[in-house]
């Protein structure tokens, strides 16, 4: 499982992971509320969003084509 260090916010933010690379998070309003888009650097990880609020401790779980990876955010 790799972490999300991160703020809770509502715009554009770099962000930290805990296996040392780095990303973006993009919160994009919605009609259904605020979407995070999750944007990597590299191929390392998979971009994904995630249309529920974000909570500390959090757990995502994404699947793409190289198969399913996980995501724990950490709110700082």
């Amino acid at each position: 499982m790799t972490t999300i260090y991160m703020h809770p916010t509502a715009h554009f933010e770099r962000v930290n992971l805990s296996d040392g690379s780095k990303a973006a998070v993009n919160v994009v309003k919605t009609p259904k509320g605020q979407r995070y888009q999750f944007l990597f650097n590299g191929h390392m990880h998979p971009n994904f969003w995630c249309d529920q609020p974000i909570k500390n401790g959090q757990t995502i779980n994404v699947t793409s084509i190289d198969g399913p990876e996980k995501f724990q955010i950490e709110l700082r």
